[in-house]
């Protein structure tokens, strides 16, 4: 028995299990922030995370291993279950993260949410509602869902947008992400990275999404139908993105080398129509 809670000895403790008996040994508590991020498999969070609950009312066992919070507005449709364990939803959960762990580590988990079709309206509504002034995580991602940076396609990876961000926070034309290129062969191609007005791109070479011999084989296929159409792409490896000052060198130069070929490709076209 632990705090109340009785287990079965002849099943193996875990991570769950142990989350579990900290829920069930505060009456109506529910796993909260890095637990409920992890249970809801959001970027960044993998198992196994700090054990976190929240406690709406009442009083829960003191115990080392439990990291506690309160809350004092419970709202019954800020929670559900994972796995039948008691869990805040994910808009509630990435609403009050930002109590927890840095800002990066929430737009982790904000860009995954969106990524797998959790509605943006949903999360800001339920992050405005549990707002309150104080360590509560919500002024966090508010001033993350407001940021001007981030009003556009959401990235598919933590990797695209930290280069992103690197890149907005320059003198330089803001790209665009996530932008469709019209292939000559029909198909259409997003670029991670993009200054579609001199057609120069970035992709950002992770092994996730670059690695192996098939991928590899359709990435060179694609960057043949790239070129076709006049772009250029540059990868970016996950050690460059560790150098601010070689991915902003980068950009700076490609931009205006690829400036000067537009400005005397249209110059040699115009000169072609001169009579």
């Amino acid at each position: 028995m632990d705090c109340g809670v009785l287990r079965f000895t002849a099943v193996a403790r875990s991570w769950r299990s142990a989350l579990m008996s900290a829920v069930l040994a505060g009456g109506g508590s529910h796993a909260s922030h890095r637990s409920a991020a992890c249970l809801h498999e959001l970027d960044g969070f993998g198992e196994p995370q700090p054990i976190e609950v929240t406690v709406a009312r009442g009083r829960h066992p003191a115990r080392d291993s439990v990291i506690l919070h309160r809350w004092t507005a419970p709202d019954m449709n800020d929670f559900t279950q994972v796995d039948g364990i008691p869990v805040s939803t994910v808009a509630s959960t990435l609403a009050r993260l930002g109590a927890v762990v840095p800002s990066g580590r929430v737009e982790q988990a904000l860009d995954d949410a969106l990524r797998r079709g959790y509605p943006l309206k949903w999360i800001e509504q339920t992050t405005e509602r549990l707002h309150r002034p104080g360590p509560t995580g919500t002024g966090v991602l508010l001033r993350l869902l407001r940021d001007p940076a981030r009003q556009q396609a959401t990235p598919d990876s933590v990797f695209e947008r930290m280069a992103a961000r690197i890149l907005n926070a320059t003198d330089l034309a803001p790209p665009a992400l996530q932008h469709p290129v019209r292939l000559p062969n029909g198909r259409t191609a997003r670029i991670d990275i993009a200054w579609p007005e001199v057609k120069w791109g970035i992709e950002c070479h992770s092994r996730r999404y670059h690695f192996g011999p098939a991928r590899a084989h359709d990435d060179h296929d694609r960057d043949h139908q790239m070129a076709m159409a006049g772009w250029h792409l540059t990868y970016l490896t996950w050690h460059q993105l560790q150098d601010t000052d070689y991915v902003i060198e980068l950009a700076r130069t490609m931009l205006a080398q690829r400036a000067v070929r537009s400005d005397s490709t249209s110059a040699e076209l115009a000169a072609e129509r001169t009579p």
